[in-house]
């Protein structure tokens, strides 16, 4: 797939792409007369660094937890520590937006209530 359709189909910018891949965040693509041929095993770690992303983890902590996935097994423990420990995180992220959610759908509420008891002013 080539990244003007990845990009498209990611929501992201070609230059994002290129970026991800110059940290070593993806790659090395596969090129084919020198234009980038994004397989499914890409896709599939495009999809976990754009998630991870989403959940509050920094491209350095995605960079390292990549680079500890590429040492094999003997890494497990740690990355499944590196996971838990953004599920916390977004857990409590989670709760704070619905926190605020809620405060939001209050004052909507009470600014409608203004509204219904304001005369309106008819020319």
């Amino acid at each position: 797939m080539k990244i003007e359709t990845v990009a498209q189909q990611y929501h992201l910018s070609t230059p994002t792409l290129r970026y991800y891949e110059q940290q070593g965040l993806l790659g090395p693509v596969h090129r084919i007369n020198g234009i980038r041929d994004y397989q499914p095993a890409d896709l599939a770690r495009l999809d976990f660094i754009i998630c991870v992303k989403r959940c509050g983890m920094t491209l350095h902590q995605i960079r390292h937890f990549i680079a500890i996935y590429e040492q094999g097994d003997a890494t497990i423990p740690e990355r499944l520590a590196i996971l838990q420990d953004q599920l916390a995180v977004s857990r409590i992220r989670q709760a704070q937006l619905a926190d605020s959610i809620d405060h939001l759908q209050e004052k909507i509420a009470d600014v409608q209530a203004l509204q219904a008891a304001t005369p309106t002013l008819e020319s």
